[in-house]
């Protein structure tokens, strides 16, 4: 079976879990499908490959419908159609606009200092010199928010880190928020930082 194959079987086999709940909830369970998937397939351009087809997959099953919040954009970020992770950049785009336009941030929007970009990479991550297969959610020039595999808990705060950031080079960081197999960290110097 390929790739496109097998993406679109298991967005057939998932939409009945996925169809009667909001982004949110959506997001929640393309997580754990996601983890699954990340274990059961051999090698990481077979998942790259399958599981960004099988959100593209998903949102097609459901309309696709324009993005008008943070979890959609999440999961359009993440689909192998360009122009779905292209309408999450742009709802994206238009959220920090709307902040700055406003001169402060509402309800809903943005807080952090620089904006972040939904990555969903693979990656790998070192705590005291120990490899971690994790999978890097988001990334600003300040941090990143990183998803571990397989049962292995993410790092305590205060933990000295370093991950491989895709594109980029290996950052030292600092993780600030651990919780339910996520972590935040905050890099020691900011991208493109002197």
């Amino acid at each position: 079976m390929n790739h496109d194959e097998l993406a679109r079987e298991l967005a057939e086999f998932w939409l009945p879990a996925l169809v009667d709940r909001d982004w949110e909830g959506r997001l929640k369970v393309l997580e754990e499908i996601h983890s699954q998937l990340y274990q059961d397939l051999a090698t990481l351009e077979e998942y790259d490959s399958v599981a960004s087809r099988f959100v593209a997959a998903v949102i097609e099953h459901l309309g696709a419908p324009p993005v008008r919040e943070n979890a959609q954009a999440q999961i359009y970020a993440t689909s192998a159609n360009e122009d779905h992770w292209g309408a999450a950049f742009a709802w994206q785009y238009g959220q920090a606009e709307a902040t700055a336009a406003n001169g402060k941030a509402h309800a809903g929007h943005e807080r952090r200092r620089w904006p972040r970009q939904w990555v969903d990479k693979l990656t790998e991550a070192w705590v005291q010199g120990e490899a971690i297969r994790c999978r890097i959610l988001d990334l600003s020039r300040g941090g990143a928010r990183i998803a571990t595999f397989g049962g292995i808990s993410p790092p305590a705060p205060g933990t000295a880190i370093h991950v491989a950031v895709p594109e980029d080079r290996i950052r030292e960081a600092i993780v600030v928020f651990s919780e339910r197999g996520k972590a935040g960290l905050r890099f020691a110097t900011a991208a493109g930082a002197a």
